[in-house]
């Protein structure tokens, strides 16, 4: 596979999540010194390695989380404007994919392939700054290798993009997640009330955006998805593809 052979629209997005991810990982730092406390700069200058990555990834990891909330909402609750109107019951919207940069529908106008391609740009770009892969995490490496590995082939092949962008408005609760973090690097304990709420209202979110739409979407997999996808890139992608959206 060739970067040629991408869409254009997925190419814009992955230069576009790559720049924005070092720009925004640049300005961690910066903004840490202007805005933080003394205090909380020094409990940033205390961490580890792996601490210290990770509390910089925050930002880049907020930012891209917004980004994906705001391009994939309508997609998911509203579909792809006309280019889902010509899937019944019988047939997988999953094989339907709308590859325009340019879009009439959404509040930014940029097309989902767009945020599929700012999603591998963020996740790639991520993985390049990390001291080393057990300074990352190793499920954390897994994570976003076979991630950026099965949006780029989706792309390629052009198939399940709704399914993509379910995933990417996931995103939902990395925001919630990254306050209590933000919160616990000032200085709080998991016992304080401000660590309390953001850690609820993650859970919540989680719960809601990530867990509460698996049993639909590996039901609508298996009973319809599969089989389509299975046509275009053949059983044995198709099967990839399960193992690698369950990462």
């Amino acid at each position: 596979m060739v970067l040629q052979s991408l869409p254009p629209s997925f190419q814009y997005g992955l230069a576009a999540g790559s720049i924005a991810y070092f720009i925004s990982r640049r300005l961690s730092p910066l903004l840490t010194e202007s805005l933080g406390t003394k205090s909380f700069r020094q409990n940033v200058a205390s961490l580890d390695s792996a601490k210290f990555y990770h509390y910089h990834s925050l930002l880049p990891s907020t930012i891209h989380a917004l980004v994906q909330i705001i391009g994939t909402y309508n997609v998911v609750f509203y579909g792809r404007g006309g280019y889902d109107d010509d899937v019944d019951g019988t047939s997988s919207p999953a094989v339907v994919f709308d590859d325009r940069t340019i879009v009439p529908y959404g509040v930014t106008h940029l097309g989902p392939t767009v945020y599929m391609g700012i999603f591998v740009g963020y996740l790639l770009s991520d993985l390049s700054t990390a001291p080393s892969l057990s300074d990352m995490g190793y499920p954390f490496v897994l994570h976003h290798a076979a991630a950026a590995a099965c949006w780029t082939i989706a792309a390629y092949n052009q198939v399940m993009q709704p399914v993509a962008c379910l995933f990417q408005f996931n995103e939902l609760s990395t925001p919630l997640m990254n306050i209590r973090q933000y919160l616990l690097t000032a200085g709080y304990t998991s016992s304080d009330l401000p660590v309390t709420v953001s850690g609820l209202a993650f859970f919540a979110a989680f719960g809601l955006v990530r867990v509460a739409p698996i049993p639909f979407v590996m039901r609508n997999w298996i009973m319809r998805d599969f089989a389509a996808v299975g046509k275009e890139v053949g059983t044995g992608g198709a099967v990839l593809f399960s193992i690698f959206f369950g990462v």
